[in-house]
């Protein structure tokens, strides 16, 4: 546990600052001081790992500060918490280990005690944070913030971002431009592109993320930390055993297919892809409960799902009307082939198979 003092001359900026650090863990406050004369004066007798400082303070300016605090101890760890970006050379004259702007992020504020703990080797403590962006990609592509959908300036602002969050690591710019604007010419597609680079950045930095689109060696990344639907997918599809609870998080989450109303050609493959993983975690699923002894409902939801994915597939079909007949919902069974039966003659003009007729025959 890392010993904290918090220095400022705004009351309300180190109750601030003390919350967020009881949200991020591992810091133990041991000493808060509107005074920064206060503070010196109990720094020896305090003796903290950590001394969160302002700088623009009445009584003694926080440079100052930190100078005589290095004159009596090389031991603590001086971090400036200021709204002002002058002194940053200044701070770290006098050793300081890291330098944050007001208004304070919390995930800036944990990665400064998180590597502080790192260097004095002490366990890292259990995150709080959950990332502040979601990510919708199943059906629909939507970020949200704080529960509130972020809105694009345009669809290729909107695309962009869903491409790089998909991509997952840095793009060439090349290859970004060949993927969202293949009609264009060179010169139009590097445009468009980097109105779509500002456009981005300055939406996300409307919601407090700043140099949120990195550009590295010719290549654009997200700086950003996002959780989305799909990561909660692949965690369900990436377990060996299909429980029942599994299933249910499935299909709730598998409400659409990826980017289904996008129409993005570059997400045609993630969308096969996840689609067949969707469809064999159901399919084994449904073989390991035999449908003519279990009686469990999410069996019948586990099918209704693999024909809402592939209606044409008339095993599944065949499978739903077996699950009603073994339930006694004959009328139920006959119900289901007949509306097979008539959109399979309408939409390709051909009948059921043999296996489904004789399985209608024997109720």
């Amino acid at each position: 546990m890392l010993k904290a003092i918090l220095v400022d001359d705004e009351i309300l900026s180190i109750e601030l600052l003390e919350a967020m650090l009881k949200e991020i863990g591992g810091i133990e406050i041991i000493g808060k001081f509107a005074n920064p004369l206060e503070g010196l004066g109990s720094f020896e007798a305090l003796q903290p790992d950590i001394l969160f400082l302002d700088i623009e303070m009445k009584e003694l300016n926080g440079i100052k500060v930190a100078e005589k605090i290095e004159e009596m101890t090389s031991q603590v760890d001086v971090v400036f918490v200021t709204a002002y970006d002058e002194y940053a050379l200044e701070a770290f004259n006098v050793h300081a280990v890291d330098y944050i702007l007001k208004p304070i992020e919390k995930r800036r504020l944990e990665k400064t005690v998180r590597r502080i703990g790192q260097r004095r080797k002490l366990p890292n403590p259990p995150s709080n944070l959950a990332p502040l962006l979601h990510a919708s990609f199943l059906g629909g592509f939507r970020v949200d913030h704080q529960n509130e959908p972020i809105k694009w300036r345009t669809k290729k602002v909107k695309e962009f971002c869903a491409y790089l969050i998909h991509q997952g690591k840095p793009v060439q710019r090349e290859m970004i431009m060949e993927e969202l604007w293949p009609e264009r010419t060179v010169d139009k597609a590097a445009a468009m592109l980097h109105t779509s680079v500002y456009h981005l950045r300055k939406e996300l930095k409307s919601h407090g993320f700043h140099d949120s689109v990195k550009f590295v060696d010719e290549r654009y990344s997200l700086s950003i930390e996002f959780n989305s639907d799909v990561q909660d997918l692949q965690k369900v599809l990436n377990k060996t055993q299909n429980k029942t609870e599994d299933v249910k998080k499935l299909i709730d989450l598998y409400k659409n297919h990826y980017l289904a109303e996008e129409y993005y050609d570059w997400a045609m493959e993630e969308r096969e892809q996840l689609q067949k993983k969707v469809t064999q975690f159901l399919e084994k699923f449904i073989a390991a409960n035999n449908i003519e002894t279990k009686t469990d409902s999410v069996i019948k939801e586990a099918i209704e799902k693999l024909i809402e994915i592939d209606p044409w597939e008339e095993g599944y079909t065949i499978q739903l009307v077996q699950y009603y007949i073994q339930q006694g919902s004959n009328r139920t069974a006959i119900q289901v082939y007949n509306n097979y039966k008539t959109i399979l003659w309408q939409q390709l003009g051909v009948k059921p198979q043999k296996k489904l007729e004789d399985l209608m025959k024997s109720i």
